[in-house]
């Protein structure tokens, strides 16, 4: 039987930098996917008007366990775009084309596509929609109140999804990165999905939520709830966010 970490190791080392698609010039991929025809585009708050009380970052550490259950949660659309532009955002353009956003990306290709299903979202009917970063708006991908029960068949885990007030999913576009890093961009992907839930760990306890990341969703169901391109487009992880049911210590 083969190794497949293994293989993933080997074949992921650094390459030889004279085949990879940008020294070859092939021409650069975009930064985001494209909006569709007829699909809504709807602007964010900006992510400063949301008053953020002074929480050390040592107490949100020291704070953190896993979640046990969500009771019924609700977030409003300012709350909302904090966490997006805290966990992907845009800030600027430097030395002409290379994207700085809120975590960091090897070679600043970020690969990494933000989705989320809103569940209880004041001003947003229930669905999925993407995140544009460079815009700072969401697009509607889908409305559909049955999506709920979808993520939550997808994700195996019945009680949180449907508690949870917003599920971010992390979608890769592996070959923004492989075009400038050849196929050490693969593990790149991996990296910064994890550098955006910290983020969003943080900056939803920093405001009173609590967040369940999880890597175990079946990957072809979630694939086609968010309407995925299977060769080019693959889900990485999946993070509810809700209102943690109060915890109970026992004597």
């Amino acid at each position: 039987m083969s190794n497949i970490g293994r293989e993933f190791i080997k074949g992921t080392q650094y390459p030889d930098y004279s085949t990879v698609d940008l020294v070859l010039r092939v021409p650069e991929p975009p930064k985001e996917l494209p909006v569709k025809e007829g699909q809504t585009v709807i602007k964010l708050p900006g992510p400063k008007k949301i008053k953020i009380p002074d929480v050390p970052v040592r107490k949100v550490i020291e704070s953190w366990e896993p979640v046990g259950f969500f009771a019924r949660s609700k977030i409003d659309l300012k709350e909302l775009s904090y966490l997006l532009w805290c966990s992907q955002g845009f800030k600027r353009i430097a030395a002409e084309t290379v994207q700085i956003k809120t975590v960091p990306s090897s070679g600043s290709r970020y690969p990494l596509e933000t989705y989320f299903v809103a569940n209880d979202v004041e001003g947003l009917d229930t669905g999925l929609y993407r995140f544009l970063p460079e815009s700072h708006s969401i697009v509607a991908e889908k409305i559909d109140p049955d999506l709920i029960l979808e993520m939550s068949t997808a994700s195996m885990n019945f009680r949180l999804m449907t508690r949870a007030a917003v599920t971010f999913l992390w979608v890769a576009v592996p070959y923004r990165s492989v075009w400038a890093l050849g196929n050490r961009g693969y593990r790149s992907v991996f990296i910064e999905a994890g550098h955006s839930c910290q983020n969003l760990i943080m900056a939803a306890a920093n405001i009173g939520y609590a967040v369940f990341p999880t890597d175990m969703f079946h990957d072809e169901l979630v694939s086609r709830l968010a309407g995925l391109d299977p060769e080019t487009q693959y889900p990485v992880y999946l993070a509810a966010v809700g209102t943690e049911e109060e915890r109970v210590t026992l004597a």
